[in-house]
């Protein structure tokens, strides 16, 4: 007899299968670390275990807020698509339960976000994969500041302007956020020499990231 198929998912249902062949592969093998698919001896650490209980409660989490969005799942982008697939990748590689739940809040608000262009898509993909839960903290905090002196000096207080030593531990936030292109070196003027800015993406970054 003919095995039957098994109920489609959330996302299937909604749109043909969000998730890629491979994100489905991942899903079905469970590996939230590559190495564990490279060295089976590796399933049996304790810490692939936490990993597993972490990733396998996120992605209940996520299907519930998609069943609960089901309308605006349908009417997604191909931009959307994008950013909602790499999302859900980046759940599988991930290991600190704050950045889990940023993710999380990503995948809903990304549902909202229909007026991306290929490269905002492309570009976000980035930097909600490889963004560090403490790096996002850092960048919701101090959207407002006009500028960012990164100096082992004593600089002059100027208005808006947060100074920060490249030691410290923010300061080491920085460094990751420049790698990220989140912070950009100012414009080649007197005043913003040696200063670095939020690029223009940091916008629509934060609306994917807020709780």
């Amino acid at each position: 007899m003919k095995k039957s198929l098994p109920p489609p998912t959330t996302m299937e249902r909604a749109t043909g299968g969000v998730l890629t062949d491979g994100a489905a592969a991942l899903l079905a093998a469970f590996s939230g670390n590559p190495l564990v698919a490279l060295l089976p001896v590796l399933t049996n650490a304790i810490a692939s275990g936490r990993q597993r209980a972490r990733v396998e409660r996120a992605i209940v989490d996520v299907s519930a807020d998609l069943e609960a969005r089901l309308e605006s799942l349908r009417n997604i982008t191909d931009e959307q698509y994008k950013l909602l697939n790499e999302t859900i990748l980046a759940l599988f590689q991930t290991t600190d339960q704050r950045k889990l739940e940023y993710l999380r809040a990503a995948v809903r608000n990304e549902l909202s976000m229909n007026d991306l262009i290929p490269q905002e898509a492309a570009a976000l993909s980035r930097i909600v994969r490889d963004i560090s839960a403490e790096e996002a903290d850092f960048v919701i905090e101090h959207f407002s500041y006009h500028r960012i002196h990164l100096t082992s000096l004593d600089a002059p207080v100027k208005e808006n302007v947060l100074v920060l030593r490249p030691a410290s531990r923010e300061g080491l936030v920085v460094s990751g956020l420049l790698a990220l292109g989140i912070l950009t070196p100012g414009e080649a003027t007197f005043d913003d020499s040696g200063l670095l800015r939020f690029s223009e993406i940091v916008v629509k970054l934060i609306l994917i990231l807020r709780k």
